[in-house]
């Protein structure tokens, strides 16, 4: 294929991509912020996401993607459109981009994601079941008759899929995830403390003392935020275990949906599960506890990626080396011009 090769894990709260014979060049939030006065683009990725809930009025900022699908077609294709060019400079060939999707898009959804891609600058746009590629960025080989079972938990979906020749057998996508999580603990801390805490200190919060269980020795931390009687600031302290009490609603929902998948599972597919246990992926499996919670109550072997947020960017590193492989399990590449049939 001529035209570079370019896979993007299109998250909610992250665009990472991976260019080949490079590696991982990218990662950056997925938002842009605006001037109203002009209509102007004031800023795109990091610097954008650093200024959710700082902006003045003459600032707007934008997340293209709600609960893992995108909601705004011109604001992701803007993006896109940025971030291609960067990759690739002004090429004669449009490259060819590998992009990540939740396991339950609809058509009508990944027709959606090829024509924002497409209107980025792609020439040919392949949509890849996030599960799959997560399996294959984690170092799994899931081209075998063999069942293979992925938790992938991102900011705006948990991907739960049974995997067998390449292909998701068995799935369920929840839209319980890290960014649900956020506004649990926001929830929490304004019904028991008084106190509105924005999304920015919530994500904090998870990633400094969340836990998934628990802990045997509490951990306490100092949070700033806004009175909800009196709108004045007030700083508070928040321990672990308030945490987990935050999450443990989101953390069973989960942990019922990966039931409700693996009791869909044929024997054999089943067995194959229970021997090989449970790969998580996705920022939110660096949950501390996480993998432990789920071992002992699914009391079957659960395994952490190495680098769980970017198994889907070096997944697609794969895929790139190893596309005529995955077309032969009904993955290929698509143009602008024949997506009407999808």
């Amino acid at each position: 294929m001529f035209g570079q090769n370019i896979g993007i894990d299109l998250g909610t709260e992250k665009i990472t991509a991976f260019v080949e014979g490079r590696g991982i060049v990218l990662s950056e939030a997925n938002a842009i912020a605006y001037d109203n006065y002009n209509n102007e683009t004031y800023a795109i990725g990091n610097a954008a996401g650093e200024m959710a809930e700082k902006t003045p009025d003459a600032l707007t900022v934008k997340k293209p993607i709600t609960g893992g699908v995108i909601s705004d077609f011109s604001v992701m294709s803007e993006i896109l459109a940025h971030y291609i060019t960067k990759l690739c400079g002004k090429k004669i060939f449009r490259p060819n981009v590998i992009i990540s999707a939740p396991s339950s898009i609809t058509k009508l959804e990944r027709k959606t994601v090829i024509e924002a891609a497409c209107a980025a600058g792609a020439g040919k746009v392949s949509v890849i079941d996030e599960p799959v590629i997560s399996a294959l960025g984690a170092g799994l080989s899931i081209d075998h008759p063999h069942g293979t079972m992925v938790i992938d938990l991102g900011a705006g979906t948990t991907d739960i899929a049974i995997i067998t020749m390449g292909t998701v057998a068995y799935a369920a996508s929840l839209k319980i995830a890290g960014d649900t999580m956020d506004e649990a603990i926001q929830q929490y801390i304004k019904r028991e403390k008084n106190i509105n805490i924005g999304t920015v200190t919530a994500k904090k919060l998870k990633h400094t003392v969340g836990c998934a269980y628990k802990r045997s020795e509490e951990i306490e931390i100092e949070a700033t935020g806004k009175n909800y009687v009196t709108g004045m600031p007030e700083i508070f302290n928040i321990s672990s275990t308030e945490i987990y009490e935050a999450l443990k609603d989101q953390i069973n929902i989960i942990f019922e949906a990966v039931v409700d998948v693996m009791e869909q599972a044929p024997p054999e597919l089943y067995s194959d599960i229970c021997h090989e246990g449970i790969l998580l992926t996705g920022g939110v499996a660096k949950l501390p506890g996480l993998d432990k919670e789920f071992s002992s109550r699914l009391g079957i072997k659960i395994k952490r990626a190495a680098d769980p947020e970017h198994c889907a960017a070096k997944g697609a590193g794969y895929i790139l080396r190893n596309m005529k492989a995955m077309e032969d399990h009904g993955y290929s590449f698509r143009m602008k011009e024949s997506i009407n049939g999808i």
